[in-house]
């Protein structure tokens, strides 16, 4: 019995050094959440009063939200890799990431590539301790350059946070930054990432920028890609959404829409739905 109570005493004695080890890493959790805001954005002179509080609130709407989880899932499904690896480019504030990252079948790497430094502050927080998640604040391009990234403000002055885009269009009153590019391939090979599964793509009309400096990706590493392609916005860029789909469809690739049900119709040519699954035909 005396052993029995002694090691009981054991036991109970470890306690406060969990305690205190859980207490460590919340504050360190804290410490960096801290520095990656106020850094960034709250202590920056470029932004306003009004498009910090807009920030916090943004940063508390997205750690609370889920609504890409069912789209996320529909778009793995056709995925046959497990453990895939996944590039979210225009990852904005991480709603995607987050989706991939709470999939049943755990990406063993996601690869989240944003410009804007106003949400890419948030991206690195809500993903901070999210397994398998590189984030990497650059834009993605034909050429290794500095452009100026657009961001479209309301009549408020806050950002319009899903409409950073690159490009010719200046019609709009914009906060304005200077963003670096990078080419995919060239990024890919730095990451040491020498095969990759999913893409997703959402850049505002840029997305031919992007497979311009993606060819290998493209043609040899041939993943599943799902796109945004909006002819409105490839008109910043004088491009074309339609020659992107054929671009694809050229390349070897099968085309899909959403449907209501969350499953994939196979299309032939480019309609009216903005979002486009593109897989190769081995799929």
């Amino acid at each position: 019995m005396r052993g029995n109570f002694d090691d009981g005493d054991n036991h109970l004695s470890t306690w406060p050094v969990l305690y205190y080890i859980s207490g460590c890493n919340l504050i360190l959790s804290l410490c960096r959440v801290f520095f990656l805001a106020f850094g960034s954005v709250l202590l920056n002179k470029s932004y306003s009063v009004t498009q910090k509080i807009r920030w916090l609130g943004l940063l508390l709407k997205t750690k609370r939200n889920k609504r890409m989880i069912r789209l996320v899932a529909a778009i793995m499904s056709r995925c046959n890799t497990h453990s895939p690896v996944i590039i979210d480019i225009g990852a904005n504030v991480g709603l995607f990431t987050k989706a991939f990252v709470a999939a049943p079948d755990q990406p063993r790497l996601v690869l989240a590539i944003e410009p804007s430094n106003y949400v890419y502050s948030i991206l690195e927080i809500v993903t901070s301790n999210l397994p398998g998640v590189r984030c990497r604040k650059l834009a993605l391009s034909h050429e290794d350059a500095e452009v100026q990234l657009r961001t479209p403000l309301k009549q408020s002055g806050s950002l319009r946070v899903g409409l950073s885009h690159i490009g010719d269009d200046d019609s709009d009153a914009a906060f304005v930054e200077t963003v670096k590019t990078r080419r995919l391939d060239d990024l890919l090979c730095d990451e040491a990432i020498t095969n990759v599964d999913i893409v997703k793509i959402d850049v505002e009309g840029a997305e031919q920028f992007v497979l311009d400096g993606a060819p290998k990706l493209l043609h040899h590493m041939r993943p599943i890609w799902f796109i945004e392609l909006v002819q409105r916005r490839a008109d910043n860029f004088a491009g074309s959404a339609a020659d992107i789909f054929a671009q694809f469809i050229d390349a070897g690739y099968d085309a899909y829409v959403l449907n209501d049900g969350y499953g994939w119709d196979q299309v032939s040519v480019i309609g009216e739905a903005t979002d486009y699954l593109f897989t190769p035909t081995k799929y």
